[in-house]
Formats: structure tokens, C-alpha cells, sequence
């Protein structure tokens, strides 16, 4: 694996490090979110958000560590590139749109989702296409020691 692919695997499980965070938070103290995240509008905020906030941000959670295993694999990969772009809209549209964050609330994940965002999106066709191991072509050899078996293969279907 060449070491920028490696590089993109190790920010995506440290992404996914702090996003359990978020999950502990959502889910066991959603008054974090009140005073430290929607700082703007804390009145908005209850234990629903904070389990809903917690159930999304599993689901990405996941996408990064899935992603991190292979980055290469071009589904997944989009999977978790539209993950950082739909949670970068999302603060920018609270911070910007909504006012509920004040950009002290705002800062860190729109760092996270935007170096993401930026970082995977630069990086498509690198690591969807180009980091790709070329497909083991047979050589003649192979073939002539597989004929016989594709051969017997054949014979068996002709029987039945």
C-alpha cells in the first residue's frame, strides 16, 4: 500500500476515533451539544438530538473505518466522502443559515469535514483508480494447465 494511501487510512480511523466520541457524548451527555456545540440555540437541543446526533455519526463512524481497511474500493469510498460533505453542509448551514453555533462551536468539525472533504475529494481518482493492484493476467502456462480442468468441467455438464 503506497504511504499516501496509508496516510488517508490513518486519518480515517482517527476520524472515526473522534466520532465515537461523539457517539459517547450524543448518547450519555447531550448536554455537551447545549453548551459546547449549539451554543447559540441550546434551548433546541434535547436527549432526542443528542441520540439522533449519536445514530448518524455511528453509521459515519462506520464509513471510515470500513474505508480505512480499502480505500480503494471506489463505493465505499464515495460512501464516505458524501458522509464529510453532508456533516460539512450541515455545520456550515447551522453556523452560517440557522445560527444555532457560534464559530467556536463551528471550528473543529468544520476542520475535520473540510480537510476530509478536500483531502477525498483531491484524491479520487488516486485512490479509486490509480492505487489499484493490476489484475493478475494468466500467463500461457495457466492456461494450458487449466484447459484440462475447464475440459473436464465441460464433459460433466454434457453427462447430466
Amino acid at each position: 500500500m503506497a504511504s499516501s494511501v496509508k496516510a488517508l487510512a490513518r486519518w480515517l480511523v482517527v476520524v472515526a476515533c473522534l466520532r465515537l466520541l461523539s457517539v459517547y457524548i450524543g448518547i450519555f451527555n447531550p448536554e455537551y451539544f447545549r453548551t459546547k456545540l449549539i451554543d447559540l440555540r441550546p434551548d433546541l437541543v434535547n436527549d432526542l438530538y443528542g441520540r439522533l446526533f449519536a445514530t448518524w455519526t455511528m453509521l459515519t463512524c462506520g464509513l471510515c473505518l470500513i474505508c480505512a481497511r480499502n480505500p480503494t474500493n471506489a463505493a465505499v469510498y464515495g460512501a464516505t466522502l458524501l458522509s464529510f460533505v453532508v456533516a460539512l453542509v450541515h455545520f456550515v448551514t447551522e453556523l452560517l443559515v440557522f445560527k444555532t453555533m457560534s464559530i467556536k462551536g463551528a471550528a473543529t468539525p468544520l476542520i475535520i469535514a473540510g480537510l476530509s472533504t478536500l483531502w477525498m475529494g483531491a484524491g479520487w481518482n488516486y485512490y479509486t483508480f490509480h492505487s489499484k493492484q493490476p489484475a493478475a493476467v494468466p500467463s500461457g502456462s495457466d492456461q494450458a494447465a487449466n484447459g484440462p480442468v475447464q475440459d473436464s468441467i465441460a464433459d460433466k455438464d454434457k453427462e447430466q
